[in-house]
Formats: structure tokens, C-alpha cells, sequence
């Protein structure tokens, strides 16, 4: 049987459930009012493969499964929430369950894409308020409730146990609890059990406290209480689940029933992307979408997740997706291959010494990494293939990857299959040189051509063999090589980070191209994860155009990765990066060269700002020394780079990175130099514009965080050192 770590008892504990051979198991589902991003899918994950390690041990699981819809959300944070779906279906005149339906759809659709066995139940929440007012009711009837002001709350001082999962205890209970503390509870560690409406809410419940809604916690413990009863085997959830939720959840239940309310409690770690967590205000939440519009299978999401311990934290790169495709792949061509091997002669082979290694490390606390690992010393060992085959798709019960599912012969158009079979031909008469060219044209087609002793196999290319091919790219910065360590072979380098709309990439450097004539330069493109069409543009354009050249990044890797790639690329004397909002309509070279020929002089642009207090940054300086310089149009000297460095990566969103880097500059004694009569036009920012108001707030305030952390007590590089060093606001600019 599986032993796993439980969080409640700190140690790997063997599952011992409640009922012989049957596990009662719940999961903390998805929130319906927005989509379910991969981080979300992996701690689906680690459920599923807990399911299926369970099941294959004989045991029967009942799952259940929540779902959190909008009703719990507050009607005003849906009408002015930053989801531009919501907004957009609302404003079409669907409604708020509308709206639920949908991205519950979405994410049944993400987990069958990536083969999570469906729930045997997913109640909704709104669906259970009766159950939930039944609970609160008995909490208060055993003392571990008060009602102040319509609202009901937890009196967490009358649960003992309170912090036991996790380790609060004391002063440190007041890290979960929110800033602006609500005047009505007896202690700010309370917890809300029932809240009563305010004036104009639509989504309320009739309550014997008023009409109102549930508390956040409160649907769990209902749920999980009716389809499960009072006390169940495993709960799962995400480790950010533990405090307060979960913390929540047991003290609830457990105040309410009077019996312990899980036996096991079961968290996944944390997936980073690109090393930070996966948050929306980081501009690095990926979607199951996203990896299938940019060519991966979904299942190598699932293979990627399984080279993890669910407990350890896990760092997305697209760099890593590659390398799990690509070993998913090599895997189907193992089954693809032994599936057409004759049956075995003779004696059976003894397979059941890798069957118990295998099983061991399962069920050592779901070590699917060291499973994985065993499944490839099993496909390098010198067992015959039709014994490999029959392990891996015994093993891949548990890994779920559709190894079953690998034909042993693809469906080919038949005008494929006539080259194949001329190519054979060709080789019947050693003329190889033909045969090559026809295994060339069939590689042109989307096949992949193998060959056998007997009847060569074809298979379709998968749609990441394709996309490789069409142009190599990056996923970090780190991948590409450095020239600035070289002389420079240009006066100019233009600088451009793409991402999409090629309707601006085009005006872009298409004004780039115009306006250097006659001059040394070159237009380095970096197309930072479009998927609209930029990316063809760039490949056609370049092609035609010897001056420029394009680097294709595979995801977007954040803005000052992306014009860190361009400067390390760059080879020009001096560097100017354009924003894709940006037209040159004029000479706009010859004025940077002879600015930039002043040594003091550090970056040169139109659009200075100036600021008094390092907190607001106004667009006032035409002609002069600034503060900093928008990005619309920044020019440097390339040898400043080794000395300046380059673009710090933490600022994934653009915004307030310009000033940031600014001071990098300003740091080591240059000036900044403005002058608006510079050759230049804006157009409309659609970074900007695409945003709404709180997305815009939020990542502009992250930013200026990042800023103020390393510049905040450095008034002495503005222009009037006067300027007091600051606490804690972000500015606009």
C-alpha cells in the first residue's frame, strides 16, 4: 500500500484507510472564474497519480472533487475584476453562471488532456449553502461560533488544536490575516463562517442570521462532509492551501462533528516558472492553451511533472518542456517498435524482479521520478523488447502517459506511402542517393521515415518535431551567446523585443530599415513568444532583408530578458532599442551618433522624465539632463554594457524597467540626455492599452517594488539630490 507524507503528522506515514479496502479521498478543485493554469494542474496531478497507486493496489477510491464557483466572489470584484473574459461575457449579458459554466468546462477539458481520471463527484458549492448553514449552526450550538454585526465568525481561541497542520502557533497566526482588519471580530485570527450581504448584492442565500453568503472555508467542510461523511482518508491540496484554508477547514469540521476530519492531508509543492512563482502579476502564468498553441503535446506536461517529487518545488522552462517531449517521444518509438517484434519463443521471461523495484519506489512516497528512472534502465537493459513492452504498459498505469494508445502502424496518405514504397525500390537497387532525396521529400511532407530489417515504418512528426523545424529558439537569455566581449562591427544596432501585433513590428522596423540607409547598421528582432503570426512575418522578412536578424524566443521570457538577448547579440557601436509603439520619421541616426560621442553622456532619447521625490516621474524634459528615459526610444554606446550591465530579468512586465535601468547608468556617473525634437512618433502602447485598470496597477506597483528595493535611498543621482528617499507608493510615467 502507498505510504506518503502527511502534513499533519510531518512524516511518510503507509495509508491505512478507515474502511478495508476502500479510500475516501478528497481534492480542493478549481476556482471557476478563471482558467486553471499549469501550476494548478500539477497538484491535480499528484492526486491522480495517488488515485492510481491506490487503485492498482487493489484498493477502491471514492474522489471527490469541489468546485468553487462565483458565488463566493464578491459581485462588485466580478464587474471590475481584471479577467477581460468576465468582463467581455458580462458585458454580452451572460451571466455570473454564465461565466462558471464555462471555465468549468475548460478545466474538465484541461484535465482529460492530460489524462487526470475524472472525480466521481464535483459538487458545486453554491449547490451545498444549506449544507453549509447546517454546519455553522452546529458550530455555534457548540460553542465555537459568534454572530456580530450579521456576520458569523470562528472564535479561534476556543479551538485548541488550532495550528496544527500547520505549525502556527501563537503571534505567527497573524501572518495570514489580512491588512485591513475587520472591526466586528473578537480576535483578527477569526474566521468568517457567514457574512451578511450588503446592500445591491444579487448573489445571497437566505440564513438564519439574514440574507448573506458562506464564508470561503465553510464549502469544504460541507462538501467534503456529505459525500464523505464526518471523517475521511486523504485530503490533497497545493502547500498554499495549508494556511489558513486548510487550518480552517479542520477546525470547522472538527469543532462541529467532534471527531478528527482527515486522516491524511497530502500537499504538492509550488511550480516556479522560469525560477519565480507563478503568479499573474509576474506575467508568467502559462496555460495548458498555451503549450498546446506553441506545438507540445499536453502529455509532455504530464511526463515533465513526473521527473519532480510532488513535495519538491519544481522550476517550468520551456527549455525542460523540450526535453520531456522529446523523451515522451522516444518512448512511443520504443512501444512503436516492439509492438511490431513477433511473439517470444520458448520459456517466459522473468519480469517480476522489475515489477517489485518498480512498486517499491511508488509507493515510497510516490517517487515517480525514481520509477521514471527505472523505466529507462528497463528500456536500455538487455531484456527481449516484447518483455519491455509488456512492463511499460503495466508501468504506465501509473504514470498514465497513453503508451497503450501507440499504434503499430500510423494511417499514411496513400501518396506518402507510394514514395516510401519507390524509396525501397531505390535501395532494392542501391541507388541511394535517389532514395535520399525521397526520404527528404517525405520529411517534407510531416513524416518521419524508420528503417527495419524488414518493411521500413513511417509515422507522422509530432507537432513539436515540426515547429522545431520551421526555426531554432530560445527560452532564456542565458542560451544565447555574447558579442560584447568583440569589436564592434556596426556604427548602429536597432533593438526591437516583439510580441505580436506584426502590424507594429512591421511599421517598426520598417521605419528601422528607411531611415538607416547609408549608414552601418543592423535590426536585431527579437520575437518574444508571439503566436500571432509575428514569427512567420519576421522569418519572411528577414529573408529578404540581409540587415536583419531574428531571434525566436519559445515562450515569452519577460521584457528585460528579451532586450538583454538583443544587447548581448548586438554588434553595433552604439545600441538604440525602440518600443513596437515607436515610428521613425526622420535622420534620427546622425544626432544620436554625435550625442553619444560625449563620453558623460550615458543614454540619449526624446522622452525624458524628471522627478522631485523618486516617487512620481513626469514627462517634462525636452531638451537637457533627466532623470531617466522612456523606453519608447533608449540609445547607448555599446562599451558602456560590460561596465553598466546589462537589464535586470526580475522586471518581466515592462513597465518602469526604462527607469530602472536608467539608474544602472546614473549609478556609474553618466547622465541621462533628453531631446524631443528627435525624428520619432508614438503609436498606441497595446502592452498598455490591453491591460485593464488593475492588471495596469498591479504590475506596474510589483515593478516599482523592485525599483524602490534597490534605488529608493539613492536621491543622491537625480538631478536635484534634494529629493528625499521614499517609503512605500509606485509611480506613473
Amino acid at each position: 500500500m502507498l505510504s506518503i507524507y502527511n502534513t499533519l503528522t510531518k512524516r511518510v506515514e503507509e495509508i491505512q484507510p478507515a474502511r478495508a479496502k476502500s479510500v475516501s479521498m478528497y481534492t480542493c478543485g478549481p476556482t471557476v472564474y478563471r482558467d486553471a493554469h499549469i501550476g494548478n494542474l500539477r497538484t491535480y496531478l499528484m492526486a491522480d497519480w495517488i488515485r492510481r497507486v491506490i487503485e492498482a493496489s487493489g484498493y477502491e477510491v471514492y474522489h471527490v472533487k469541489n468546485i468553487t464557483d462565483v458565488g463566493h466572489m464578491r459581485q462588485e470584484l466580478v464587474e471590475t475584476g481584471g479577467d477581460k473574459v468576465i468582463l467581455a461575457a458580462l458585458a454580452e449579458g451572460k451571466t455570473v453562471q454564465d461565466i462558471t459554466q464555462y471555465y468549468a468546462q475548460t478545466f474538465h477539458r484541461d484535465e482529460a488532456r492530460i489524462n487526470i481520471m475524472p472525480a466521481h463527484e464535483f459538487p458545486w458549492a453554491t449547490d451545498h449553502i444549506p449544507e453549509m448553514i447546517s454546519i455553522v449552526q452546529r458550530l455555534e450550538a457548540n460553542g465555537y461560533a459568534y454572530l456580530n454585526g450579521g456576520n458569523v465568525y470562528f472564535d479561534v481561541s476556543k479551538f485548541e488544536g488550532y495550528g496544527k497542520l500547520s505549525r502556527n502557533t501563537g503571534a505567527d497566526l497573524l501572518e495570514g490575516v489580512r491588512a485591513e482588519v475587520d472591526p466586528l471580530k473578537r480576535d483578527p485570527r477569526d474566521f468568517t463562517l457567514w457574512k451578511a450581504a450588503e446592500e445591491g448584492r444579487d448573489l445571497k442565500w437566505p440564513s438564519p442570521w439574514g440574507d448573506g453568503f458562506p464564508g470561503w472555508h465553510i464549502e469544504c467542510s460541507a462538501m467534503a462532509e456529505k459525500y464523505l461523511g464526518e471523517e475521511f482518508d486523504i485530503h490533497t491540496g497545493g502547500v498554499d492551501n495549508i494556511f489558513p484554508h486548510h487550518e480552517d477547514e479542520i477546525a470547522q469540521s472538527e469543532g462541529a462533528f467532534g471527531k478528527p476530519h482527515v486522516r491524511y492531508w497530502v500537499h504538492a509543492q509550488h511550480l516556479l516558472a522560469d525560477g519565480a512563482k507563478m503568479a499573474k502579476s509576474s506575467g508568467n502564468v502559462f496555460l495548458l492553451d498555451e503549450l498546446i498553441s506553441r506545438g507540445f503535446d499536453p502529455l509532455s506536461f504530464r511526463y515533465l511533472c513526473l521527473t519532480i517529487r510532488y513535495r519538491h518545488r519544481m522550476n517550468f522552462t520551456f527549455t525542460s518542456l523540450k526535453a520531456a517531449e522529446k523523451a515522451l517521444t522516444n518512448l512511443r518509438n520504443r512501444v512503436w517498435t516492439w509492438k511490431n517484434l513477433p511473439p517470444l519463443n520458448g520459456s517466459a521471461v522473468d519480469i517480476e524482479e522489475w515489477r517489485q523495484r518498480f512498486w517499491r519506489l511508488v509507493e515510497n512516497d510516490l517517487d515517480m521520478p525514481g520509477a521514471l528512472s527505472l523505466t529507462w534502465e528497463l528500456v536500455r537493459s538487455d531484456l527481449p523488447g516484447q518483455a519491455k513492452l509488456a512492463l511499460m504498459l503495466e508501468f504506465d498505469q501509473i504514470f498514465g502517459l497513453d503508451l497503450d494508445q501507440v499504434p503499430a502502424s500510423y494511417n499514411v496518405p496513400e501518396p506518402v506511402a507510394v514514395t516510401v514504397s519507390r524509396r525501397g525500390s531505390l535501395r532494392d537497387q542501391s541507388d541511394y542517393t535517389a532514395a535520399d532525396a525521397l526520404r527528404s521529400e517525405v520529411a517534407s511532407q510531416g513524416y518521419l521515415l524508420e528503417d527495419t530489417t524488414g518493411v521500413p515504418r513511417i509515422r507522422p512528426k509530432t507537432a513539436m518535431e515540426q515547429q522545431l523545424e520551421r526555426w531554432p529558439s530560445v527560452s532564456s537569455s542565458r542560451e544565447v551567446e555574447s558579442y560584447l566581449g568583440s569589436p564592434s562591427e556596426f556604427d548602429f544596432t536597432f533593438i526591437l523585443n516583439a510580441y505580436g501585433h506584426p502590424e507594429d513590428v512591421q511599421r517598426c522596423v520598417g521605419s528601422m530599415l528607411r531611415y538607416s540607409e547609408g549608414y552601418s547598421s543592423e535590426v536585431i528582432v527579437i520575437d518574444n513568444g508571439s503566436t500571432d503570426g509575428t514569427g512567420d512575418w519576421l522569418e519572411d522578412f528577414q529573408a529578404n532583408n540581409p540587415k536583419v536578424r531574428v531571434i525566436h524566443c519559445d515562450h515569452n521570457v519577460g521584457d528585460a530578458a528579451g532586450k538583454n538577448i538583443g544587447l548581448k547579440q548586438s554588434r553595433g557601436k552604439n545600441i538604440i532599442i525602440l518600443d513596437g509603439s515607436a515610428e521613425i520619421v526622420g535622420d534620427i541616426l546622425a544626432p544620436i551618433g554625435e550625442r553619444l560621442a560625449d563620453q558623460s553622456v550615458g543614454i540619449f532619447g526624446p522622452y525624458g522624465l524628471t522627478t522631485d521625490d523618486m516617487q512620481h516621474f513626469h514627462e517634462e524634459v525636452e531638451q537637457g539632463e533627466a532623470d531617466a528615459m522612456q523606453a519608447y526610444c533608449m540609445a547607448f554606446r555599446r562599451e558602456l554594457l560590460p561596465t553598466v550591465g546589462l537589464m535586470r530579468e526580475c522586471f518581466r512586465f515592462y513597465r518602469n524597467l526604462d527607469i530602472d535601468y536608467c539608474f544602472q547608468f546614473k549609478e556609474k556617473g553618466y547622465h541621462i540626455i533628453a531631446d524631443i525634437s528627435l525624428p520619432l512618433v508614438r503609436h498606441e502602447h497595446r502592452q498598455w492599452t490591453e491591460l485593464d485598470e488593475n492588471q495596469r496597477d498591479e504590475l506596474s506597483r510589483k515593478n516599482f517594488g523592485r525599483f524602490l528595493r534597490r534605488w529608493g535611498n539613492r536621491p543622491d543621482l537625480l538631478i536635484n539630490p534634494e529629493a528625499q528617499g521614499v517609503g512605500s507608493s509606485f509611480f506613473h510615467h
